[in-house]
């Protein structure tokens, strides 16, 4: 009885020693951190919130102004906390500290701040890594180091499609680096970090590129056309490989993986190890290459609309300002069009694929009240032209021409004569020497390039369904007739007195031949306007008889050429007699049923060799 009277008493003291030992420790602990309590190497136990907050900062001071050193070899980059992207916090640093032993309930606060007597406890700072900035410092920075791999592809040159071998390479291991400087950072050290190479295969190899390179190859052989009026854009060789795009089986978007953490981008680049299958290679058309093809073309094909005016004097025009009938291009639609036909995974290499080009047409008025009455309110025949890589002179003279024919008015039952209308052509009327088709060569003589505008002419009224009073060929296919798709036989040569180009104006109204020259692509347009009628015109497509290849190049000597110097004065041309049929109906009758005729020379190309000093 009396002993366990005594063991009671024992126990008594020793819980109340606890009690009283506990109580005291949590008096001394107050508001101040719990013992044993680092962050990083820097011990911060027994410290009030002002003084861990002091000692903190300084050390997130010390290290935001520490450089982190990442060595490779004998090369060293350097970069701050922030160059990576890492914003230390010490606030939430601070409240992540003093929630020890205090966030819970009482009986798990107690067994924090007793297990706080006898073990340490290690803080890690709490801090924010933005991954944009990491990964874009580690490419920026630290890519150079690389040698990233070369996946096999197709490439093109000199017309001909080729695989492009694949290429290992060695770069960072981006996970382990961050890893390491993620244990910088909670470790609160700066110093050095040593950058780690991994070595990585290509993704792609030649073999796997064996089924895109037949694709490409057949789509090579794949006639593949756009038009526009006689305008004609082809996709073939490089303007058809560069709208092309290659790419790994199942990343159709590409090989770079990126996802969202907050607002903060991460990148992940796709690396494939020696062991990995390699993924096949695919193509396909490319929208945004397709799209840039389509705006080339658009830029030559869209213009706004200029409505034209006249004034008269004395039963001529004084002023004139052209009409242009507004074009725009459906990009839009042209892109689908051309998705939707040119199919790489169902290809016939034998077909030909045309495909025209949707183009709105804002349609151009002459507005004048003293022109109504003559019956000149719309157009009714355009011809078009190009000339790109004329010389200076025969530009100028083209425009020169033009400028003259342009105004002209035919009344009705008129014939429209080209060289009446241009008047004299001379050095004294201001043209100048460019080259001409003169007794069966080229030479220079004043006036070279007037053909282009009764070429231009001659189309215009073609369309328009007027009949042709006269029209003589060149001697030999000139190339400039032939750009953008037109056909042999179009053109119509003038050398006055003699040879003249003319048609009759056979409607009720007057009728205005007008010229606008577009020197930005190398165009001339000849537009005609009056009164439609109901014709319709049918122009079939150019038929060529007895072709003859061009002769061999001649090469004469000049005297007057220095030495050693080659200069080319004539251009090789193709000979065969050329037709073409022109069918005009008004309301349904056939009231013209032409054809046209030319039998062009063969032409051989000639060259000065110079023999002066």
């Amino acid at each position: 009885m009396f002993k366990a009277r005594l063991d009671s008493k024992k126990l008594f003291f020793s819980g109340g020693f606890l009690l009283a030992f506990w109580l005291f420790y949590n008096f001394l602990i107050g508001d101040r951190v719990l013992p044993n309590t680092y962050i990083g190497d820097l011990a911060i136990s027994g410290k009030s919130r002002l003084e861990a907050e002091n000692l903190i900062s300084r050390k997130f001071d010390d290290l935001g102004a520490s450089p982190i050193t990442f060595v490779i070899d004998d090369q060293k980059v350097t970069a701050t906390l922030a160059d990576l992207g890492i914003n230390l916090d010490g606030e939430e640093t601070l409240d992540k500290i003093f929630s020890l032993g205090r966030s819970g309930n009482l009986v798990s606060n107690s067994e924090v701040r007793m297990g706080a007597i006898f073990k340490r406890t290690d803080i890690h700072p709490d801090y924010r890594l933005d991954f944009e900035t990491f990964s874009y410092f580690v490419e920026t920075n630290l890519g150079s180091l690389e040698e990233k791999p070369a996946n096999a592809s197709i490439g093109y040159a000199a017309g001909k499609v080729e695989i492009l071998p694949q290429k290992s390479g060695w770069v960072i291991d981006r996970n382990l680096l961050l890893l390491q400087v993620v244990e910088k950072v909670e470790s609160l050290e700066g110093g050095e970090i040593a950058i780690n190479l991994v070595e990585t295969a290509a993704e792609i190899d030649s073999e796997a590129s064996q089924k895109a390179l037949a694709k490409v190859q057949s789509l090579q052989r794949t006639k593949i056309s756009l038009s526009w009026g006689h305008d004609v854009w082809r996709l073939t060789n490089d303007s058809l490989f560069n709208i092309l795009r290659f790419y790994p089986t199942g990343k159709e978007e590409g090989s770079i993986t990126s996802f969202e953490i907050g607002t903060s981008k991460v990148i992940i680049y796709d690396l494939r190890f020696s062991d990995s299958p390699p993924a096949i290679l695919n193509v396909a058309v490319d929208k945004v290459k397709l799209d840039g093809f389509l705006a080339g073309i658009a830029k030559s094909i869209d213009r706004p609309k200029v409505d034209a005016t006249l004034k008269f004097a004395g039963g001529k025009v004084s002023e004139f300002t052209p009409a242009v009938d507004g074009q725009k291009v459906d990009q839009d639609q042209a892109r689908k069009l051309i998705l939707a036909q040119v199919s790489i995974d169902n290809l016939n290499s034998e077909e030909d694929i045309r495909i025209p080009l949707p183009v709105a047409v804002t349609r151009a008025r002459v507005e004048s009240q003293e022109i109504d009455s003559l019956g000149i309110r719309e157009q009714i025949g355009k011809g078009v032209s190009y000339y790109a890589g004329s010389i200076a002179n025969r530009i100028h003279n083209i425009g020169l021409a033009s400028s003259r024919i342009s105004g002209t008015l035919v009344a009705p039952g008129e014939v429209f004569s080209f060289n009446k209308s241009v008047g004299e052509i001379s050095a004294q009327a201001g043209y100048r020497q460019a080259y001409i088709i003169s007794e069966g060569r080229t030479v220079l003589d004043d006036g070279g390039g007037v053909c282009q505008v009764s070429t231009t002419i001659f189309r215009a009224a073609l369309a328009a369904g007027l009949p042709i009073v006269s029209r003589t060929a060149h001697a030999y296919r000139v190339g400039y007739y032939e750009q953008r798709g037109f056909s042999p036989g179009l053109d119509a040569t003038v050398w006055a007195p003699g040879v003249d180009f003319a048609f009759k104006n056979d409607t009720n109204n007057h009728i205005l031949v007008q010229a606008v020259m577009d020197r930005a692509n190398a165009a001339l347009e000849v537009d005609i306007y009056g009164t439609l009628d109901l014709r319709k015109v049918e122009i079939s497509k150019s038929v060529i008889a007895n072709p003859k290849p061009a002769p061999a190049a001649r090469y004469q000597d000049d005297s007057t050429l220095p030495r050693g110097t080659v200069k080319q004065v004539d251009f090789a041309a193709a000979g065969g007699d050329v037709s073409f049929r022109r069918k005009v109906y008004k309301g349904g009758e056939l009231i013209y049923d032409n054809v046209f005729k030319s039998f062009y020379r063969p032409w051989q190309a000639v060259y000065l060799v110079g023999t002066g000093t």
